[in-house]
């Protein structure tokens, strides 16, 4: 009896390859947190049923301008990360894609997302993607080789697009919408910080300048994960009292704030990279019990 074997289309495969590679230039797995909070700012500004297809576009939209921001940020650090031992795999240094490709999917891609958003959502909402990408282009990359400010800068686009969730539902930039600004820009902090610190040597050979390359003991470090996180429970029990969520939340988000707190102080008191690793991990499993709880008792 003859032994059957079966074999892949290698044009096929290859092309798989390429739309993978061309997925992880758009960096989806960040991209999916953008997107998150896109909906949960056009949720919380909703007064009446919320309009799926509406909404649909704004996410479809803002996905294309985050892809495309994504995708030109690592054709402009395509030389940084081949130096670092984690982004060297990524599709430009490793050769899966060419910086003319990369270069012409990221300026096609954010132009499609810009010019959705302006038609088939609203004019303002658009003007914060713009605002948005460009921020995060031209003022944070360039920073990053420059200033260990660039952390606090870059904190600014990742903190828009729940606005631009806001401004999509209701057509206007009201000043509520600074409670879920706030809360993503704080809790940035002492994310990246963490991570900052995890990886501070593979920083140092891409010649990015973080906080943690100037902190060898790392207290310095430690200070400001535990003041952006003290920040950080400040401005998230500001929903219960501009009436936007209720006593649930309110409980909810001031155990959050101190539990996120206490592997600040681990590493405050010993900074290694185990507690480094958990301040990251405590970050992963704060933001989406937070966000979620202020779904649920929403006002």
């Amino acid at each position: 009896m003859k032994n059957k074997t079966l074999s892949l289309n290698p044009s096929i495969s290859m092309e798989k390859s390429r739309w993978t590679d061309f997925a992880e230039l758009s960096k989806l797995r960040l991209l999916s947190l953008v997107l998150i909070t896109t909906g949960l700012g056009y949720y919380l500004a909703a007064s009446q049923a919320i309009n799926l297809l509406f909404l649909f576009n704004t996410i479809l939209g803002t996905a294309c301008v985050g892809a495309g921001a994504n995708a030109l940020n690592q054709w402009y650090e395509r030389k940084l990360d081949a130096k670092m031992f984690r982004t060297r795999n990524r599709p430009i240094p490793s050769g899966r894609l060419s910086g003319q490709e990369a270069l012409g999917f990221g300026i096609l891609i954010s132009l499609l997302g810009l010019g959705y958003l302006y038609l088939f959502v609203n004019p303002l909402t658009a003007a914060m993607g713009l605002l948005t990408w460009s921020s995060y282009l031209f003022v944070y990359t360039p920073l990053k080789q420059k200033t260990v400010l660039n952390t606090w800068v870059g904190a600014i686009p990742g903190a828009i697009p729940p606005v631009m969730g806001w401004t999509a539902a209701r057509g206007n930039l009201d000043w509520e919408a600074l409670t879920i600004f706030g809360i993503l820009f704080f809790w940035q902090m002492p994310h990246f910080f963490a991570i900052a610190w995890m990886y501070r040597e593979d920083y140092a050979k891409g010649g990015f300048r973080m906080l943690p390359l100037s902190d060898d003991s790392g207290k310095r470090t430690g200070r400001h994960m535990l003041l952006n996180a003290g920040a950080l429970l400040f401005v998230s029990v500001l929903p219960y009292f501009i009436q936007q969520s209720g006593p649930v939340y309110l409980g909810s988000a001031i155990l959050l704030g101190i539990g996120f707190m206490i592997p600040i102080v681990f590493f405050l008191k010993q900074c290694t990279q185990a507690n480094a690793r958990r301040v990251f991990f405590a970050s992963i499993f704060y933001l989406p019990f937070l966000l979620t709880l202020l779904v649920i008792d929403k006002i």
